[in-house]
């Protein structure tokens, strides 16, 4: 498939390294992070099995020379079926390469890797960014292997401008783990439950608990069924600039005052609007609805007690 990653970076900064590293290749990988006594097994295991997902990443983290020496003849064909990534956080300046493949030093200061990669893929695509713009995008980016996502949405949100400011941030840039569970509904609304499996898998690798995954689904599809009501309103596969004329229009004309507006369709930016429109138009209404009868079960039973919150939630995404 391709050659074995060796990374060189630190502790802290293992899962945003590996998600990053994984995503040049992979749109939704399914990565495996292996460390200790496991490191053997799980190597062994893999390069027996005849079929591996292409989309499987298995992660070595900081595992011993002599044990790579030993699983040389497993790691050498295991990457010709999928990529192997040999994560070291304490490498000396000495490093020697226990395998053949390619090293990739890491910037190990977070505030200077974000700051390089926007530079970079800004200047790749022939635009610049304001100081308060950076620092509202770092604000609001805490996940690292989002962040190309984000400025190309930025980039394609200013069209022929320039220059990106902070009102453009804010306006376009989504709360970490929100684009990953609008991919979520997508995948659900085209019936690909395995794509939403492992996506659901990212959102928990990414640090995020299970009940806070919940939480955003019931808000998100609570959402989506106030935007199906306004399907008549606003029209199927309109752009932007034709939703945002007519979405402030239609606002301006509510007497609607909640006491919570984050819980309702008519007060959400804009933008993330927008994005809950087009999804919604994907799904079916009684689609919406059963999903939500779903998690109001799964969190009755969790609040009763269970020790298979993960099964209950995978099989409600299964069933929807």
């Amino acid at each position: 498939m391709s050659d074995i990653i060796i990374a060189l970076g630190i502790r802290e900064n293992v899962l945003e390294d590996v998600h990053i590293l994984s995503r040049k290749s992979l749109d939704h990988p399914e990565v495996l992070i292996v460390t200790g006594k496991d490191i053997k097994n799980v190597v062994i295991e893999k390069a027996s099995t005849l079929f591996i997902e292409n989309n499987f990443i298995l992660v070595l983290l900081d595992p011993p020379d002599d044990l790579i020496h030993i699983l040389k003849t497993q790691l050498l064909s295991l990457k010709e079926k999928i990529q192997i990534i040999l994560y070291y956080t304490s490498a000396s300046n000495d490093f020697h390469k226990p395998i053949e493949g390619n090293i990739v030093v890491l910037e190990k200061e977070k505030d200077k890797r974000i700051k390089e990669r926007v530079l970079n893929i800004l200047k790749k695509h022939g635009k610049i960014m304001t100081d308060k713009g950076f620092q509202v995008l770092k604000e609001k980016i805490k996940d690292e292997s989002i962040l190309e996502m984000e400025l190309i949405k930025l980039i394609n949100f200013i069209g022929e401008k320039q220059e990106i400011k902070s009102k453009d941030v804010l306006s376009v840039v989504t709360e970490t783990h929100e684009e990953s569970l609008f991919s979520l509904f997508d995948a659900l609304a085209q019936m690909k439950k395995k794509e939403a499996l492992n996506i659901f898998e990212n959102l928990l690798l990414n640090g995020l608990h299970i009940l806070a995954i919940q939480g955003y689904l019931v808000k998100q599809t609570r959402l989506m069924l106030q935007a199906k009501d306004m399907e008549e309103v606003f029209k199927t596969g309109s752009e932007y600039g034709t939703f945002l004329k007519t979405f402030n229009k239609w606002k301006e004309g509510l007497d609607l005052k909640p006491s919570d507006k984050r819980q309702h369709f008519p007060y959400q930016k804009p933008f993330y609007a927008y994005n809950l429109s087009k999804t919604s138009q994907k799904l079916k209404r009684k689609d919406l609805v059963a999903f939500f009868d779903v998690l109001t079960d799964f969190d009755t039973k969790i609040k009763r007690g269970s020790k298979f919150d993960r099964i209950l939630l995978e099989y409600g995404l299964l069933e929807a």
